[in-house]
């Protein structure tokens, strides 16, 4: 539905315990503590460089340019999704020529990342739907990792770990079985998956879980069939 608000990185997923490229979601939405007591209303994006470009997540008009108290905001609605809006928050800078009003496309630089309002640098990703703020992370449609997938129908995971049921379980390069494995899991291992990848190179109705694993090389993107993991489980949010 939604664009990658950050240019050339990969999301990690809520509760991920992997780093990986530039960003990950440090505070997922509805995170209730010191800072947040009626819950986190947006999710933030932290591990980036303050100055790095953030792009509009979706066609649209800008609603808002500017100062909310000590944060620089863009907010923009989203006419081909009724109702929506989209905002980022904390900005080190607004992008010349983003203001109220002006039309933006999916994916254009409105501004760069920063700490204003804040005391470290990150992307305080907000939508609303009707006026209430509403969860952004299984909306973004990661388009320019679908690369990775290997399948024909990715679908997103959310929130979830799952674990390896026997030892000497494979970790494999693609959801198939022709290529050698990236690594051989023991039972009990835990996999953080974003995916669940069925059709094409996933062998049909056959599903994969793709997602981020520890293996000699380092940490690295990989499949394992569901039929060898247990059932997905939801996992606490970090901060």
């Amino acid at each position: 539905m939604f664009g990658n608000p950050v240019a050339q990185a990969f999301i990690r997923p809520p509760g991920s315990p992997f780093i990986i490229g530039s960003f990950r979601v440090t505070l997922a939405f509805g995170v209730v503590d010191a800072q947040h007591p009626s819950g986190h209303g947006g999710m933030d994006l932290g591990n980036g460089k303050c100055g790095e470009p953030l792009l509009a997540m979706a066609d649209g008009e800008v609603s808002l340019a500017g100062f909310i108290g000590s944060s620089k905001v863009v907010r923009i609605v989203h006419p081909q999704f009724p109702g929506f809006e989209s905002a980022a928050a904390h900005m080190a800078s607004i992008e010349a020529g983003i203001s109220k009003g002006v039309t933006v496309k999916r994916g254009q630089r409105i501004g760069t990342l920063g700490a204003t309002g804040a005391s470290a640098c990150h992307d305080h990703v907000g939508v609303k739907l009707n006026g209430v703020s509403v969860d952004p992370w299984p909306l973004l449609d990661q388009n320019q990792e679908t690369d990775m997938l290997q399948g024909t129908t990715p679908v997103r995971v959310v929130n979830r770990q799952v674990a390896v049921k026997a030892n000497n379980t494979r970790f494999r390069p693609s959801p198939g079985t022709a290529e050698s494995q990236l690594a051989m899991f023991k039972a009990g291992t835990l996999l953080f998956p974003d995916y669940l990848v069925q059709g094409g190179l996933a062998n049909g109705t056959r599903g994969w879980y793709g997602g981020w694993g520890v293996t000699a090389r380092g940490v690295e993107f990989g499949y394992l069939h569901e039929s060898v993991v247990t059932a997905p489980v939801p996992i606490e949010p970090t901060v």
